[in-house]
């Protein structure tokens, strides 16, 4: 028995013809009364009265007919229920697709699931990963993912974020530097320096690094002596001696007793890590 059946049994005996429930259900006459027939073979009984529905073309229930009537709208309404419990449940539960870039710093990725857990308890996160930080911005307003960790400014006046982390750029060099007793060090003064910097294609905002630095009178081209993949690495080579770096002020040296970090006294830059989505989203956080 199959809730077909029950549904097609039902509609029947509301609308009292076999051709009105045939239209009301899109299906063809034939394939209804068929469905009637296997239905009544399977209980072993008649549900309509045949001899009725012969002789004057009239659709009556049997009087087992009308119990079982009763009986198949419990079910058929039992089902139903179960059907929309699950999808209720379901919908509680949003699947909440999270875009960030290579580079980022765990702890971000962190404070963001619990702030949008905080805000859609019921959610599971999908975690995608983009090359750049403008990748996951493009990502979010091609309808990709619902939130993406990035830095400011935005690409897009569609898009919206909430501040999650202010970072300065600030100097990495070992201890023994000749400017490490400096309280702060001007950009221009390391013009001459060797330089440890993350892959170009790795990192979120070399391009803007570079540019910072021509601001300030040179150009680091034929000072980077080492390129990397990690801080953990830049810093490690910081260690070394093998030159300085550029590095987010939230990033945690204390491994490296050795390597000390400086603040830029004038020239600064500062960068916002945020979370970025769709104005006039439902997955926005205002």
């Amino acid at each position: 028995m199959e809730i077909r059946q029950l549904k097609y049994f039902v509609s029947v005996a509301q609308e009292g013809q076999f051709v009105k429930a045939a239209q009301k259900l899109f299906v063809s006459q034939s394939a209804l009364s068929q469905q009637i027939l296997h239905l009544e073979k399977e209980l072993g009984v008649a549900l309509f009265d045949k001899n009725k529905r012969k002789k004057n073309r009239i659709v009556e229930l049997t009087e087992t007919g009308k119990i079982f009537l009763k009986d198949a709208k419990k079910i058929l309404d039992l089902a139903e229920r179960a059907k929309a419990n699950v999808q209720s449940k379901q919908d509680q539960q949003n699947v909440i697709r999270l875009g960030s870039y290579h580079m980022i710093h765990n702890q971000r990725i962190v404070d963001t699931i619990k702030l949008l857990t905080d805000k859609f308890p019921n959610s599971v996160f999908n975690l995608e990963e983009y090359r750049t930080h403008l990748d996951v911005q493009e990502a979010v307003l091609n309808g990709h993912i619902n939130f993406g960790i990035s830095i400011k400014p935005l690409i897009d006046p569609l898009l919206d974020s909430i501040l999650l982390k202010d970072s300065e750029l600030q100097i990495l060099m070992h201890a023994d530097h000749p400017l490490a007793q400096k309280e702060s060090l001007e950009l221009s003064e390391l013009r001459d320096e060797n330089w440890v910097e993350i892959k170009a294609n790795l990192h979120p905002i070399y391009e803007v690094i570079e540019q910072f630095c021509k601001n300030a009178g040179f150009a680091r081209s034929g000072h980077i002596v080492q390129e990397v993949s990690s801080l953990e690495l830049l810093c490690h080579f910081v260690s070394l001696k093998k030159g300085i770096a550029f590095a987010p002020s939230f990033f945690d040296t204390s491994a490296y007793p050795e390597v000390i970090k400086k603040r830029l006294s004038h020239d600064k830059l500062i960068f916002d890590q945020c979370i970025v989505f769709l104005k006039n989203s439902k997955y926005g956080l205002n």
